[in-house]
């Protein structure tokens, strides 16, 4: 043989035949129960399915943020609105996975569904106003379509899951089940009863009376559906991977944040290039995105911390995630407002150097002023195309106005201006207003509409501002497993602190000039910076001294985790390293005592081959031949499949 000519080769596996993955067309729930605790927990992390079915709830945010700026109080009140509609539908369909789903046709099936329904949300989203005259009926009526169609499917999917239950003989939990059907049953009918109200042709609602219907009736199924989990505590939460779930979406609602930050970015510096103030600014809204990053996940739950304190921690994410949007919204119109204010004031500058000072009059006036606003590059925001013909008229009628601006006149601003040169002065503002896609009503004064809507984004920002913090105080006192100490204290004590702060800020706007003069500042992103991270250092600082008095304390010492992210179960107990140990553990399992199963393995009920026979309060293990992976059987008629194991599901065996 050549001693450089290559040798075939020929691996292994290729003389072996495989078993392809075949998605069954529906999974037993009862497979994920946790036999140790007896507990609903199909898997300790998120399925691909469930992080895309999370991309419908951000796709519908970021279309309605797109679509709805806050300038007054109706679109705030519909933004705050509609995001609870998509926020507590997304909550239902995650308390239902966590607890019962397994990959199936089905459940893929249920979950198109779900998103259809978002799909649907979106189409509502683009002209949601409940209670102003901008509403439609068609599209209340679409929502309430939309709503329906959702309810009515998780109401079919606990039938399905009380089915298996009654086929497994767990009579036991045939009643909180029944309760949740019902719930979702009266929900789906209350939303029906309300597709009258927005009839065709039929008048817009004035007021607020009728659309509240809706948001009551989510607190009520959402009250009563945690109320459901807490009495009866197979339905709990506590094994399951809720904390991941939650934590992700937080992730995802951040990064909303960070896609409007770099809109701010274009918005502020598109024409100009870099500015000191204007970089600085974009600059301090990375910082507060970073900063609420760290201050959540730095504190994130690991391990178990009491099944009544998370159901109320999962449900303390709603104000989380509508503080964050708030917050980081409310950054991006501070920033743009500030931008707006130094644009009109230089604008104001030019117009008094022109008039008051040159006294230009005629042509040389109308050069001045055509210049000034060309810079501006008004004619290409589509917003502002709507204002170019009566600024091109304002400034036709300032030109040939006769002495308009001679020496006898003087002034010192734009309150002393010529009616014609006030009258361009205010067109050119509001196309500078909604050039950056704020909208602002011909019919009304130009300057005060905009006042009052920098009022607004003043006072929400701030008052997001205080509800994050008090939402981060109270996660503090949740999560908190073990004696306080000096961490504890600090903590608690500097996230009050910041409340109360937030809201001496908040309560200065009562006096419209010391507000307006704080905007004019520029220090609102700042100070909010610094208390963000005021927070985040005597934290460090505090934990440091907490851990150097506890290793000197002598008490056994727990919580020492090296890291957060996805090896850590959201719902178990023990560190990292353990559950890493615990992974090497090989399918057959020896039995510690009867019906005795490590939480680990009890994920497989079948692959330590024991088929799982429901007796009473527990399992018994009845031995059985080892044979091939095998799902459960479901009764009579029904044919067994081959186990599926897409990644975060069921552990294979070869």
């Amino acid at each position: 043989m050549h001693p450089f000519r290559r040798r075939k080769t020929i691996h292994e596996d290729r003389a072996k035949r495989r078993i392809h993955r075949v998605v069954p067309w529906i999974q037993n729930p009862l497979q994920g129960v946790d036999r140790e605790h007896l507990l609903f927990a199909p898997r300790q992390e998120a399925s691909t399915l469930e992080l895309f079915f999370d991309l419908f709830f951000v796709a519908n945010l970021a279309t309605f943020t797109a679509y709805h700026s806050i300038d007054d109080h109706s679109s705030l009140f519909a933004y705050i609105g509609f995001f609870a509609i998509i926020w507590v539908t997304w909550f239902h369909t995650v308390l239902y996975d966590v607890r019962f789903e397994t990959d199936s046709i089905y459940s893929r099936a249920c979950k198109t569904l779900i998103m259809i329904c978002f799909v649907g949300f979106a189409l509502v989203g683009s002209n949601f106003a409940p209670g102003t005259d901008k509403g439609d009926n068609t599209n209340f009526r679409i929502l309430c379509y939309t709503l329906v169609l959702s309810r009515v499917l998780f109401l079919v999917q606990y039938v399905v899951v009380g089915i298996f239950v009654g086929m497994a003989g767990r009579h036991d939990i045939f009643l909180p089940l029944f309760l949740n059907v019902a719930v979702y049953a009266v929900a789906a009918g209350a939303y029906a009863a309300m597709i009258s109200a927005f009839a065709e042709g039929k008048e817009l609602q004035e007021g607020n009376g009728i659309y509240s219907v809706w948001w009551v009736v989510m607190l009520l199924e959402t009250v009563a559906t945690i109320a459901i989990s807490s009495c009866w505590r197979m339905l709990s939460f506590r094994k399951t991977h809720i904390v991941e779930r939650m934590g992700l979406l937080t992730l995802i609602v951040i990064g909303e944040g960070a896609i409007g930050a770099t809109k701010t970015v274009s918005r502020v510096m598109g024409k100009t290039g870099l500015e000191p103030e204007a970089s600085g600014l974009v600059f301090c809204i990375v910082l507060i995105l970073v900063g609420i990053w760290m201050i959540y996940f730095d504190n994130h739950p690991h391990g178990h911390f009491g099944t009544i304190k998370q159901q109320i921690w999962s449900v303390l994410h709603f104000p989380i995630h509508l503080a964050i949007v708030g917050l980081v919204e409310g950054a991006q119109q501070v920033a743009l407002a500030r931008y707006i204010a130094r644009g009109i004031l230089k604008l104001e500058h030019s117009f008094t150097e022109y008039c008051f000072r040159d006294h230009l009059d005629g042509e040389k006036l109308t050069e001045k002023l055509a210049s000034s606003i060309n810079y501006l590059q008004l004619d290409k925001k589509l917003h502002s195309l709507i204002y170019l013909d009566e600024i091109q008229l304002a400034i036709w009628e300032v030109g040939n106005t006769t002495g308009i601006c001679d020496a006898s006149g003087g002034g010192t601003g734009a309150i002393d201006f010529p009616e014609a040169l006030s009258l361009l002065y205010a067109n050119t503002a509001a196309a500078m207003y909604s050039a950056l896609g704020l909208a602002i009503p011909l019919d009304k004064d130009v300057i005060e509409t905009m006042f009052e809507s920098w009022k607004l984004v003043y006072r929400y920002f701030w008052a997001a501002f205080m509800l994050l913090m008090a939402c981060f105080l109270v996660v503090m006192v949740l999560i908190r497993t073990t004696k306080s100490d000096v961490f504890d204290w600090v903590a608690v004590t500097i996230r009050a602190t910041s409340v109360i702060a937030s809201l001496g800020l908040l309560l200065l706007s009562v006096d419209k000039k010391l507000m307006y003069g704080i905007m004019e500042t520029g220090w609102i992103l700042p100070v909010s910076v610094g208390m963000i991270y005021l927070i985040i250092v005597l934290d460090r600082i505090s934990a440091l001294i907490a851990n150097r008095r506890n290793r000197k304390s002598g008490v056994e010492l727990v919580g020492q985790h090296k890291e957060h992210g996805h090896r850590q179960s959201s719902g178990g107990s023990g560190t990292a390293t353990e559950n890493d140990q615990k992974s090497l553990v090989s399918g057959s399992v020896t039995p510690v005592g009867p019906g005795h199963v490590s939480h680990r393995e009890s994920y497989n009920p079948l692959g330590t081959g024991m088929m799982p026979s429901y007796y009473d309060h527990g399992y018994t293990p009845s031995p059985q031949p080892h044979t091939p992976m095998m799902s459960p059987g479901l009764g009579e008629g029904y044919p067994m499949q081959p186990m599926y194991n897409p990644g975060g599901y069921m552990p294979v065996q070869n």
